[in-house]
């Protein structure tokens, strides 16, 4: 038995990390054929929050929005939400629990959902902001065969991670609900040093060859996705990274995940490598054993 993606959406053009996230989920649920009733349990990714917003979970609100698990039946199992923030790589940590949750008999389908914006909730660009507001949805279901998810393999600095993203509660005023500082790492090799560990340790595990594997990536620095392919032996034309007009942060892989659906990238491959990397310095790496395509 295996966990595959079973839809992806992606939504962009709004200000609202909510909203966003909540659309991309609508989306991935039809696509998937099923209905919002149908979903067991939904993990938020998304870090930076609609107006800095501490409580309720963000995945409470996007559960709300996507119209999931709104109303109780007798003898249903409700639909259990929660936010995973790790940054970049929170999409793959919840990947790995959506595995484990998917073991679970009344689990069926589990939806992971992210998206970071400017807490002003404005979709024009923000001046020292350098994430681009897109939502994502990815559904997972277990299904048999050899094809899903292996097993995510992390690599991570030994000291305290500086803070990334913040609120300078001294100088923020009257505009700390619409406000954030974000400092972005500088050392692009420490970056790399553990993405190619982290990467390594997955292509070894899923015994994939890589002429045979589609780099699925994060871009935190514009030739982040070219570099990491070059130290991996992954062919340039291999790589799928979020193509958005800036980084997608927490929503870049399945952003590029998409792209290499769309493009044809994946019926050429029998791995997809999903490697993300950011603030700690920290990367994280999962192989995805790609489904056959169906027979027509």
């Amino acid at each position: 038995m295996g966990i595959v993606i079973s839809a992806i959406a992606t939504e962009i053009g709004g200000g609202s990390s909510i909203e966003q996230a909540a659309a991309a989920a609508r989306r991935a649920i039809a696509e998937a054929g099923s209905t919002p009733e149908q979903i067991d349990a939904l993990i938020n990714t998304g870090v930076y929050r609609d107006s800095n917003m501490v409580e309720p979970a963000m995945s409470a609100l996007i559960q709300q929005q996507a119209g999931i698990g709104l109303e109780y039946r007798s003898g249903d199992v409700p639909c259990l939400s929660f936010d995973l923030m790790n940054g970049a790589c929170g999409i793959l940590n919840a990947i790995q629990v959506g595995q484990a949750l998917l073991e679970a008999p009344t689990v069926h389908r589990v939806l992971l959902v992210s998206g970071d914006a400017h807490p002003s909730k404005s979709p024009a660009p923000q001046p020292g902001f350098p994430i681009k507001p897109v939502g994502a949805a990815m559904l997972l279901e277990q299904t048999s065969g050899a094809a899903g998810f292996g097993a995510l393999h992390i690599s991570a600095t030994d000291g305290r991670p500086a803070a990334e993203g913040f609120v300078r509660l001294a100088e923020m005023g009257t505009t700390g609900r619409s406000s954030i500082a974000v400092d972005r790492p500088g050392d692009i090799e420490a970056l790399l040093r553990h993405a190619i560990s982290a990467a390594t340790e997955a292509l070894e595990v899923a015994a994939a060859p890589p002429d045979r594997t589609v780099l699925i990536c994060g871009r935190p620095t514009p030739d982040f996705p070219a570099l990491l392919a070059e130290r991996l032996g992954i062919a340039p034309d291999a790589i799928s990274a979020d193509d958005a007009d800036g980084d997608a942060h927490t929503s870049a892989l399945p952003v590029a995940y998409l792209a290499a659906r769309d493009s044809g990238k994946l019926e050429r491959a029998d791995v997809a490598l999903f490697v993300a990397a950011g603030a700690g310095p920290s990367a994280a790496a999962i192989a995805y054993r790609l489904p056959k395509p169906k027979q027509r």
